[in-house]
């Protein structure tokens, strides 16, 4: 009987076998990395429409963490924002057409 958490593998590296979650995790870190790189280039005094969008990601982030743990966000901001930018583009990469979200695998 074959599970229906287990993943068919599109390829193998060696004896590691990658399945469409891997490389649906591996797409969405390089588009992220791109923008990241592409976003602050173009950073400024008087923020763009786009820098004002992230600005207010990391305020988001900011406030989550002042709120919840009580501390300075600052020593946290990189690791926990990471984390939620790839969760939440995660999650939400199941809205493109053939496209399987990573959890939807064990």
């Amino acid at each position: 009987m074959i599970s229906p958490l287990a993943s068919a593998p599109l390829f193998h590296i060696g004896p590691v076998p990658i399945g469409a979650a891997v490389v649906t995790t591996w797409v969405i870190m390089a588009v992220l990395v791109l923008g990241a790189i592409l976003v602050r280039r173009r950073l400024k005094l008087v923020p763009s429409a786009t820098q004002a969008t992230f600005e207010m990601v990391v305020e988001v982030v900011d406030s989550q963490i002042r709120d919840t743990m009580r501390v300075a966000p600052a020593p946290y901001r990189a690791f926990i924002g990471t984390l939620f930018v790839f969760i939440f583009v995660s999650n939400w990469s199941s809205l493109v057409p053939c496209v399987e979200p990573q959890t939807a695998r064990l």
